[in-house]
């Protein structure tokens, strides 16, 4: 009989990404995911740890799998990492795995061992396993499979030569021509050399339309609110030949659309996110988006959060110059005070935002830019927060994520409790943060009625927002990441239609099908 499993995750991207992983491993040992009615035989839970609310819907997502009786549980993610020991003590947990273990191969080898009996690992002769046959991964990097079972070539015929630190991988057919094109990676400071365990190169990604591809993880930066440098300590960046791969396998799976994520974005082909200690002005994060960006059949190719000095001209070229470059950015501001930057330990100025905003503006047409802000940190006062909206409003946002700040034990900022702001003060600026915001949002979007967007179907809207005949709204989001509602007859969730924008209504932009 297949044993059964229940994978929870919170957290970030880069955290849904390993849940792929992890979720592939265990289905090519011929594991299924448990429906909503069945008790599964094994559970795992990818916890996060950003914030203190998160950390506590983590030890809440465990606790609810004990409820259900004792099904063996493995607790992965940064909240394990973080409070490893308050985790053990959750009754059903059997094993917590944090980010200074190798994670993959430590559930693989559970599998093989304590968990033998649910498994039935795939027999390779049969091709009933679509993980270990679109792996493209050396045997020896190939952690889901027995010994057996592993493949020992690239799948889509790459041949790879190692030269020193740099492995050279020639792809033919990326742009759908003969047009051979040759992906370099050096490894600088070791950072492309597996500091990181072996990783998996997922080929789909469970209940999206839309993939999300993690090429960076770790952090050193050290924002003086932020506790996942104590998670991730290590820095990794996934070797552009694995990456244009893992793409190149995941559109021939029908995803139309790839967000590139990682800890620290910026910091991709760099041994730290630290700018000061960057040693040359190259931009690797600008090749790798090159190189995927000439995948055939990508249709769009987004980035996730970047920090404003990751934004440079090299990078800014390569997005203008590629169509499925979506013109859109996210760019954390977390505050429009320089002071306030300074003591968050952010490695830019207000000015420098500016600037950087204007650039953006220059080289891409009608940007969409989102942002991320923290209300309340130690020792904001209202003046603070006033340049916070007024760089908001000269910023030209289209969506703000506002967040109250939330002390991380750990942190430099979790000891200043003597600056503490009063919470009706935060409860105050985070109404009028997210009443300027939704007000710029209404402003960015009305300037597209009238204008055909792409957009990505995501399925049908809730009740309350039926066609003329009472049928649901189909939704999605534009390239411009603006959400649209739509009615649609055959369309289906991860099609790619063109959509005229007819209105913008209070929280809504509404348009017709072309």
């Amino acid at each position: 009989m297949t044993g059964k499993y229940r994978l929870s995750t919170l957290g970030c991207k880069v955290n849904q990404y390993e849940s792929e992983q992890v979720r592939e491993l265990l289905e090519s040992f011929g594991l299924r995911s448990a429906q909503k009615t069945e008790k599964p035989d094994l559970a795992i839970v990818n916890t996060c740890a950003v914030t203190s609310n998160a950390a506590a819907k983590s030890r809440q997502a465990v606790r609810k799998i004990s409820a259900q009786g004792t099904v063996p549980t493995i607790v992965i993610g940064c909240y394990a990492t973080i409070d490893s020991a308050a985790i053990s003590e959750i009754r059903g947990v059997v094993h917590v795995l944090g980010h200074e273990t190798k994670v993959l191969g430590e559930i693989h080898n559970l599998l093989c061992t304590r968990f033998k009996h649910l498994c039935n690992p795939i027999d390779s002769k049969s091709g009933s396993s679509s993980y270990v046959q679109a792996m493209g991964q050396p045997a020896d990097a190939l952690l889901g499979a027995p010994p057996e079972h592993r493949p020992t070539a690239h799948p889509d015929g790459s041949k790879e030569r190692e030269e020193g630190n740099t492995k050279t991988t020639t792809i033919d057919s990326i742009t759908g021509s003969s047009e051979k094109i040759n992906l370099k990676t050096t490894k600088p400071n070791g950072n492309f050399s597996g500091e990181e365990p072996k990783s998996l190169l997922i080929s789909r990604f469970f209940g999206h339309s839309r993939a999300f591809l993690k090429v960076q993880d770790g952090c050193d930066a050290y924002c003086t609110y932020c506790i996942i440098p104590s998670a991730r300590k290590r820095l990794y960046s996934k070797p552009i030949e694995d990456a244009v791969s893992e793409v190149r396998q995941l559109v021939a799976n029908g995803y139309r659309e790839i967000v590139l994520t990682g800890i620290f974005l910026g910091a991709y082909g760099r041994p730290t996110a630290s700018r000061r200690r960057f040693k040359s002005n190259e931009s690797p994060l600008a090749g790798l988006v090159e190189a995927i960006a000439q995948t055939e059949g990508l249709d769009r190719l987004r980035l996730s959060s970047l920090e404003p000095g990751d934004v440079d001209d090299a990078l800014l070229d390569v997005l203008s110059r590629y169509e499925n470059c979506v013109p859109h950015l996210h760019l954390p501001l977390q505050a429009g005070s320089n002071e306030v930057l300074r003591r968050m330990n952010r490695q830019y100025t207000v000015d420098e935002y500016l600037a950087m905003i204007q650039s953006v503006r220059t080289k891409l047409d009608r940007p969409a830019i989102t942002t991320d802000v923290i209300v309340g940190f130690p020792g904001e006062t209202d003046q603070m927060f006033e340049d916070t909206l007024n760089v908001a409003r000269e910023s030209g946002f289209c969506k703000i994520h506002a967040f109250p700040f939330s002390p991380r034990p750990g942190t430099a900022a979790a000891r200043w409790k003597k600056e503490f702001v009063h919470q009706q003060a935060v409860k105050q600026r985070m109404h009028d943060l997210e009443s300027l915001g939704y007000e710029l949002a209404r402003g960015y979007e009305k300037q597209f009625v009238g204008h055909t967007e792409r957009v990505l179907v995501e399925g049908k809207s809730g009740r309350g927002l039926e066609t003329a005949d009472g049928g649901l709204l189909m939704h999605g989001h534009s390239d411009r990441y603006f959400e649209v509602f739509f009615a649609a007859g055959q369309v289906e969730p991860g099609e790619m239609v063109r959509v005229r924008i007819d209105a913008v209504e209070a929280d809504r932009v509404y348009g017709t099908l072309v």
